[in-house]
């Protein structure tokens, strides 16, 4: 949210604009992969919590 703060009141030429954005754009992919990571590994903890459920039983 800083750079939205930022950008806001102050003119950017249009290569910082491009720089900035090209920035981001790598920013919310490193997030996105970080992200599937996460999601990967709950869903590998919740199949080993029924396959051990199932055991118990």
């Amino acid at each position: 949210m800083g750079f939205i703060k930022f950008t806001k009141k102050t003119s950017l030429s249009e290569e910082d604009r491009k720089a900035l954005q090209d920035l981001l754009n790598f920013e919310k992919q490193k997030l996105k992969d970080e992200l599937k990571d996460v999601e990967d590994s709950l869903k590998a903890l919740r199949v080993s919590k029924k396959k051990k459920s199932k055991k118990k039983k």
